[in-house]
């Protein structure tokens, strides 16, 4: 009788993880399996997708993070290495996506350091305070909520989980609410940029 029990609440619990499409607990590979079976790869995929700017070492790294967190929702409908390389892949885009943005607002490093060397002219320093000055004027314009969320995510660089967190929304809100802050952002700048001299 036990045994007959026993085999009917593994076939249900087989059933229940087909229906939900969720891998049963004994399948889940360890996070330091998938790490010694995949770290290489995932650095050579971070390494290509984001070219030789990106630190692949700080990517496998947040790879296997989000993998560790991530690791009880993986269903199964593909394969552990299929599953790394999509994190991976959103891992680089979001970094290449948030370097762009940096060097937009900042300019580039490289113009940076020869800058730094050199003291600025005066024209240089007017320039830089009316971009700042445009800048602060197009964040002015926007909702204190937009405006937070562009500055926690664009300018302090938190992901958009901590950036929910802090605002005690769920993550999907932040996400919209960056998409419209971004929308706005720009169209701000386009028409202050047109009507400064």
């Amino acid at each position: 009788m036990a045994a007959n029990t026993i085999l009917l609440m593994d076939a249900v619990h087989a059933l229940s993880a087909q229906s939900t499409g969720q891998v049963k607990p004994a399948e889940l590979p360890s996070i330091e399996a998938l790490f010694s079976r995949h770290a290489d790869s995932v650095a050579r995929w971070a390494a290509r997708l984001g070219g030789p700017s990106i630190d692949a070492d700080d990517v496998v790294q947040d790879v296997f993070l989000i993998a560790q967190r991530r690791l009880p929702e993986f269903r199964g409908e593909s394969s552990d290495r299929t599953w790394l390389y999509r994190i991976t892949e959103r891992v680089v885009w979001n970094r290449c996506r948030r370097e762009r943005i940096r060097r937009w607002w900042r300019g580039n490093d490289a113009d940076i350091d020869a800058v730094a060397s050199q003291r600025r002219s005066q024209l240089e320093e007017l320039e830089a305070k009316e971009a700042s000055t445009l800048f602060y004027r197009v964040l002015d314009c926007l909702s204190d909520r937009y405006r937070s969320v562009i500055v926690l995510f664009e300018l302090e660089g938190l992901s958009g989980q901590e950036v929910a967190d802090l605002k005690g929304v769920p993550i999907g809100t932040i996400w919209v609410w960056l998409h419209r802050a971004r929308a706005q952002l720009m169209s701000e700048w386009i028409r202050l940029e047109g009507r400064t001299p």
